[in-house]
């Protein structure tokens, strides 16, 4: 018998010395883990420092390490990864002067800065978001609101959803949704309470009337917040867009009601030029105070498709099952169909040119079967499967379940639910989001 010997992969620990002001970028292929450990020096990611001698690890996602001070670190992956190290001290100026900024208005008014981020695709919108909430929060005692108006992001919740979040602690870097809310359970960081509303569909082109009625439903949810914490009003707002190819910039239609919603005073552009800037400064002259640009990172990695659908099923997996640092255990429950109500929200793609005449923003009851909810994921509301469909619209979300297995033949449905329970007697709304473990 001849035996054959197999090569086992190893994984071979790698060192980076960054110079001060260095970036040190990477992208973390899906079902790779890259494991880093900071040895020396002051290193930062969006924000939120680095522990020395700790490990952290990242699965699927862009890594961007910024040296605040002459720093080392030691890097292990079974995937060959080409890291990047470039310097974009001129960036980093940009957004320390932002946050000079930003505080000298929460010095000078018990009311805080009210900020809209735009920008198209791969500007940094959302990494300067987090990165202003992560500076408030080591200069005094703040909680910055954080809003996240895309759908295709999941910010700790699923994509699919529009969140606020107050930021009362470090953000967890390790986490592709930020940090895990209080239905998670124990946690090595404090949990945060997150604000949700479910948009349910991917495109906001595929009903934008939906769209502007839950970010309305999310921004009174915001000024009752405010009007109640004077800790997280004085702390201030910063709302995270989507890129600006998905909303009308004929009409600004969106952007018109976000300002009037939220209440912005300025607005941030994250672009290579002025002239998305001088456009705003036309369009809002008489509504926003101010409108400054940032340039976007030199760091910066394109996020294509691809990747995007690989960071959304990292997103629902960690809604679940957690991290390899918080393990989570997901319930499952079998029901039948008989116990279950669910809505879905209307897209323009099926109805055609009928969406003139229809109700945009209603819910449509849909049949319980497989070829509908098989491998979906659901938004389970806070109103009564008894209550009238005119209910569904200003519902606020209990948290998500996926329906693993639908079984016409018998009526039975097997349901994965992120905590210990029985299916909640409530209706719920069907998601264009699907995962299949």
């Amino acid at each position: 018998m001849e035996f054959v010997e197999f090569n086992d992969v190893t994984e071979t620990t790698k060192i980076s010395q960054l110079p001060k002001g260095q970036e040190w970028t990477v992208q973390v292929p899906t079902g790779a883990k890259l494991t880093i450990v900071v040895k020396f020096g002051i290193v930062e990611m969006l924000g939120t420092e680095l522990a020395n001698d700790m490990p952290y690890t990242f699965q699927g996602v862009v890594v961007n390490l910024y040296a605040i001070e002459r720093a080392m670190i030691e890097w292990k992956c079974l995937e060959e990864l080409e890291p990047k190290i470039s310097e974009d001290k001129a960036y980093h100026t940009y957004i320390y002067n932002l946050n000079f900024a930003l505080e000298r208005l929460r010095l000078s008014s018990f009311n805080g800065p009210r900020v809209l981020i735009l920008g198209d695709e791969s500007t940094g919108k959302s990494s300067l978001a987090h990165t202003l909430c992560s500076y408030a929060l080591k200069i005094r005692q703040y909680q910055p609101l954080l809003v996240n108006l895309n759908p295709q992001e999941g910010v700790f919740s699923l994509p699919g959803s529009l969140t606020a979040t107050p930021i009362s602690e470090i953000l967890d870097i390790e986490s592709s949704l930020w940090g895990q809310s209080i239905t998670t359970g124990a946690t090595k960081l404090h949990s945060k309470q997150p604000l949700v509303k479910n948009f349910g569909l991917e495109n906001i082109r595929d009903n934008r009337q939906l769209y502007k009625t839950t970010i309305s439903q999310l921004a009174h949810g915001v000024r009752q917040r405010i009007k109640n914490d004077p800790v997280v009003r004085r702390s201030g707002v910063f709302i995270d867009t989507p890129k600006l190819s998905h909303l009308d910039t004929e009409t600004w239609s969106e952007i018109e009601h976000i300002i009037d919603e939220f209440e912005v005073k300025a607005i941030i552009v994250c672009a290579q030029t002025d002239d998305l800037a001088i456009k705003l400064s036309e369009v809002f002259r008489a509504k926003i105070g101010s409108i400054v640009r940032t340039p976007p990172p030199n760091s910066i990695i394109k996020i294509d498709d691809i990747m995007r659908r690989s960071i959304q099923r990292i997103q629902i997996r960690e809604y679940f099952y957690g991290t390899t640092q918080t393990v989570l255990s997901p319930y499952t429950v079998g029901v039948g169909f008989e116990e279950l109500t669910v809505f879905k929200p209307r897209n323009q793609n099926e109805l055609l040119d009928k969406t003139k005449d229809i109700d945009m923003t209603a819910f449509d009851k849909i049949d319980v079967n497989a070829s509908n909810l098989q491998h979906a994921i659901v938004a389970i509301t806070n109103v009564s499967r008894k209550e009238s469909e005119d209910e569904i619209r200003t519902a606020s979300i209990l948290g998500y379940a996926l329906i693993t297995e639908v079984n016409d033949s018998k009526r039975k449905l097997r349901i994965l639910l992120p905590v210990p329970s029985r299916i909640p007697d409530r209706s719920m709304i069907l998601t264009e989001y699907r995962y299949l473990e």
